[in-house]
């Protein structure tokens, strides 16, 4: 399985030319996100050019943020599955991949079914929400005719949106890609034939949308009958809340990234009315420069998107090296998208108006004068976007979620939507500014987090290690003992001296050098992984370098399993050495026996000994959660808990006896 290969023997990315590892990468993220962005579009242009549908670019601008509420749907439950997809293959542990899919599958289809049954309950008050009511109400005939055919569709898009990210894991980025752009030709080919052979108008247009998207389903659906690293069956389709849930975290920021699309457009369409309505296509145009932005923007997330695992993967390696001059290169590539876009937005604004049907002389001044604006302006500093999209992957990439969440939030809602009401206050083509100031304040506040992370890793620059190559030690056949534990219960030292009682070998900080050995990962970095404490740690747990990490760590352990007996301390190795039936134990101890402990050891004042427990245990409880999907600390996951407050003698000594009977 090509993914599973990928994933398995990605030390090349710290070793083959960043320039052709970004081609690989970057190229396919380019086609899949262009097309998608492409099938928004082709309604617009067809309708623009009709000349007899005068409101019809207005009225899908009306409908376009419900079929980006749906779009979020999708990617929210499809990139979540292909990510757990991704840990699963990484582990060599495809068992439940199966589930997983068809719990997708099911639960996507129920949304779907939902969100439609309620477009269609509340079709009027929807419309009317998102634009066609007061001064936009004459658009409201065009919109609901439009909607039906958009509303009856969205089961086969949601569910394609599901697929599509599956497929792709399953090491078949070409047939998603094709199935994807096959609904977009089919769409392409009968809006003009529905609009202008026909006469259908507005239904025609939306007719040709559900047909691509039908059509887009069926081919992403015919896939699952020659999947590669699983097979459907009939109990497939029983939901899973555990692998549900467990995807859902993974797929969190898909779904936000789109929501933030839907609070712009829904802000968009009701200032447009307000303050532009003498421009009755208000709507219509500002669409079609939202939705080339959008393009442009797609562009620019491909690149980055390729380039993500380059950068994570060497980040993760210490190869601060590698990481600046990928980042460099998609930088330069970014700088010249934007470039290009910026000078076509600038100089000849008029032509782009002109593919959708918006000439100077078959418009009103004012619309004419908004549509030029909306591309001179409002996404006039679209080259300062993409870097802010760029930098806001980039931490992504390298495990920094909150840095790249507040960038996401900071541009696209933190700023442009409280100046989008406040500007237009002073005047109301103050309106065109709110994105450019956004632009800027968040480019200028993304720019200072990148070179300080920059300057961080130039700062932590380090000769390679020179400390000796970790081995596994020689065992016999036997017990596989495993301690989970408390911090300051002694968990640790209990283990050591069973292991000396038991003449086997102890595994604990060890791991983490064997894990950087068998990875190519930094130890520093890894030992981070455990540590991370952020509630956003786990929308981001599928990236690269991490999933090397707990991969490797899982081969490792497996590998120290295979050697025969031995105690290991920590990592979830209860779970991940769970067929080779291990003896579990979790190590508790009352909160002042633990806090004894801590002060003792460590040297801590009360409170900080206090703060510290309860920051160990949340991040051993969130690792453990991420890793197993298992609650951490819960007796049915052990065989034995144990209260290690009788002391440390007594309870190695009670371990010592009860696994001798196990």
């Amino acid at each position: 399985m090509e993914q599973t290969k990928e994933i398995q023997n990605n030390k090349f990315l710290g070793t083959e030319k960043v320039g052709k590892l970004l081609r690989m990468f970057a190229i396919p993220c380019v086609l899949s996100l262009v097309i998608q962005a492409l099938y928004n579009i082709v309604d617009q242009i067809f309708i623009g050019q009709s000349g007899y549908l005068p409101y019809g670019n207005t009225a899908t601008g009306i409908v376009y943020p419900l079929t980006v509420i749906v779009l979020a749907f999708g990617l929210f439950i499809g990139d979540g599955i292909a990510a757990l997809m991704s840990i699963n293959q990484g582990k060599n542990d495809t068992k439940s991949t199966h589930k997983a899919v068809g719990t997708g599958i099911s639960v996507g289809l129920l949304v779907s079914l939902i969100l439609m049954a309620l477009s269609f309950i509340f079709q009027t008050p929807l419309l009317k929400f998102f634009g066609a009511s007061g001064q936009g109400a004459m658009i409201f005939p065009d919109a609901k005719e439009y909607s039906f055919y958009i509303f009856l569709g969205f089961p086969f898009f949601l569910l394609a949106c599901v697929l599509n990210p599956v497929i792709r894991a399953d090491g078949s980025p070409k047939f998603a890609m094709f199935s994807m752009a096959i609904g977009a030709i089919v769409n392409i080919i009968l809006d003009p034939i529905f609009i202008f052979v026909c006469h259908m108008g507005m239904n025609g247009a939306a007719l040709a949308t559900f047909i691509g998207q039908v059509v887009s389903f069926v081919f992403h659906a015919c896939y699952f009958f020659r999947s590669r690293s699983f097979k459907l069956k009939l109990s497939s389709f029983l939901p899973d809340f555990r692998l549900l849930f467990s995807s859902l975290k993974l797929g969190i920021s898909s779904f936000l990234t789109q929501a933030s699309i839907v609070i712009i457009s829904i802000v968009n369409n009701k200032l447009l009315i307000k303050y532009f309505f003498e421009a009755e296509n208000a709507i219509g145009i500002f669409t079609v420069a939202f939705k080339i932005f959008g393009i442009v923007i797609s562009i620019v997330i491909g690149i980055a998107a390729g380039g993500q695992p380059i950068l994570g993967y060497n980040y993760g390696a210490k190869k601060y090296d590698r990481v600046k001059d990928t980042m460099k290169k998609i930088l330069l590539s970014t700088a010249i998208v934007g470039a290009v876009a910026t000078i076509l937005f600038e100089a000849c604004p008029q032509l782009l108006l002109g593919v959708f049907g918006y000439s100077k002389s078959g418009c009103s001044a004012a619309e004419y004068s908004l549509g030029l604006s909306a591309f001179r302006i409002y996404i006039g500093f679209i080259f300062l976007t993409c870097f802010i999209k760029v930098i806001s992957i980039f931490f992504q990439a390298i495990s920094m979620p909150v840095r790249a969440m507040l960038i996401a939030l900071l541009r696209d809602v933190i700023f442009v939507v409280p100046l989008a009401y406040l500007l237009p206050l002073l005047t109301k083509d103050a309106f065109y500014w709110s994105a450019p100031i956004s632009d800027v304040l968040t480019f200028v506040i993304s720019a200072a987090l990148l070179v300080d992370v920059f300057k961080k890793m130039e700062s932590e620059k380090v000769l390679p290690e020179q400390k000796p190559q970790p081995a596994i030690a020689p065992s016999k056949k036997g017990i596989i003992i495993t301690i989970s534990r408390e911090h300051g219960a002694g968990g640790r030292e209990i283990g050591r001296r069973l292991a000396e009682k038991l003449g086997i070998p102890f595994y604990d900080k060890e791991i983490t050098s064997l894990v950087a050995k068998e990875s190519g990962l930094a130890q520093e970095y890894i030992n981070e992984i455990e540590e991370k404490d952020s509630m956003l740690y786990s929308l981001y747990l599928s990236t690269e370098a991490n999933q090397t990490a707990i991969n490797a760590q899982e081969k490792v352990l497996k590998m120290i399993a295979e050697k025969g007996s031995c105690v290991i301390v920590g990592r979830a190795a209860d779970q991940v050495l769970r067929d080779y039936n291990p003896y579990k134990v979790f190590v508790y101890a009352p909160l002042s026996k633990r806090k004894q402990r801590v002060m003792a050891n460590y040297g801590d004042e009360e409170n900080l000994a206090l703060d510290n427990i309860e920051k160990a245990d949340k991040r051993r409880a969130k690792f453990y959660e991420n890793v197993t999907g298992k609650k951490w600390g819960s007796p049915e996951n052990y065989n034995l808990m144990l209260d290690s407050s009788i002391g440390i003698e007594k309870s190695v000594n009670t371990l010592y006896c009860a696994t001798k009977l196990f």
